[in-house]
């Protein structure tokens, strides 16, 4: 995998980023950049050389149909502000063409036709093989930008040489989408603790490092206290820890304690190294304000999981 560092730009170089774009819209406004400002260390470095930058991404899944709420055209006024109005090209949503999704080999020489060389700087999606992921950079001379090389080098820490006590902390909704990371870590981990609804699913063995939920909230939409005082006891000796999931419906105050016990936690442990990663995760931490007091904030959700467990992606297997 070749790094931009080493990406033949010049003035003039059409430069196609494969760019993490969907961010939350409302009425047209976006409510949260933090994706869109992972993007700029390698915009600004590909503008310095006197390349153009050409965005190609997605936002939410309209599965070939055109729907203006998921239209690109909201994320201009960003780009306007950090490059100036003709310092870029951002295209629209790929996903408006049902080809990116059916990573069809046509669709991408297409996109290669727009650009003398492609950047993947889309790790959220790179575990999609989508046209524009998998396919385009088999055309066009191909690279990794900055925040794809950092994702993979904090991840790969996280699996190969996490400082000990490690605690994983994993929630959410969806117990087939995270029980394949939960066994991982139970090889790798000293704690796995778990929270949310996958909490209440968990069937299988518990081997001693797993440690579900002792009590639950009303209705069982968060973790309860004396599940909360016991996992920050155990957080509070960590060294490492990894989050994936929030503990409850946190989009409602009454289940937000157990999110936001387990966030202060993390954050308020000064010898640990923190990450977390998906789009619930970051969400909770930025509604109780302690997005930016986590080590390193991961752009992928689906992506992370399956990276841990792979420790490859098809985004990242496509750059060769």
């Amino acid at each position: 995998m070749k790094s931009i560092k080493d990406a033949p730009i010049q003035i003039g170089t059409r430069v196609f980023v494969a760019a993490d774009l969907d961010v939350p819209i409302e009425n047209g406004v976006i409510k949260e950049t933090y994706r869109l400002e992972g993007l700029l260390p390698t915009t600004k470095f590909i503008v310095e050389k006197g390349g153009i930058p050409i965005f190609g991404g997605h936002m939410g899944s309209p599965h070939g149909k055109v729907d203006d709420i998921l239209s690109t055209r909201h994320l201009k006024s960003f780009f306007d502000t950090q490059l100036g109005t003709s310092g870029y090209v951002l295209l629209e949503n790929l996903r408006f063409d049902i080809r990116e999704e059916n990573n069809d080999e046509q669709y991408a020489r297409e996109l290669a036709d727009k650009a003398d060389i492609y950047v993947n700087e889309n790790f959220s999606t790179s575990h999609r093989r989508h046209a524009s992921i998998a396919q385009l950079p088999k055309i066009l001379p191909a690279f990794a930008g900055f925040r794809l090389e950092s994702e993979i080098q904090h991840l790969t820490k996280i699996l190969d040489s996490p400082e000990k006590p490690f605690v994983v902390v994993i929630g959410g909704a969806k117990l087939e989408s995270k029980k394949p990371t939960v066994s991982k870590f139970i090889q790798l981990a000293d704690y796995v603790l778990i929270g949310g609804k996958i909490g209440l699913d968990w069937t299988d063995e518990i081997p001693q490092n797993l440690i579900l939920p002792l009590d639950y909230a009303e209705n069982q939409l968060d973790i309860g206290p004396e599940t909360v005082r016991k996992y920050v006891d155990i957080i509070s000796t960590a060294k490492t820890v990894l989050w994936a999931g929030p503990m409850g419906f946190y989009e409602k105050d009454k289940y937000l304690l157990g999110t936001k016990s387990i966030a202060e936690a993390i954050t308020g442990n000064p010898n640990c190294f923190s990450l977390i990663g998906g789009g619930d995760t970051v969400a909770a931490a930025n509604r109780v304000g302690l997005l930016e007091k986590f080590s390193f904030v991961s752009t992928g959700g689906g992506s992370m999981l399956e990276f841990l467990v792979k420790k490859t992606l098809p985004g990242i297997e496509a750059l060769g």
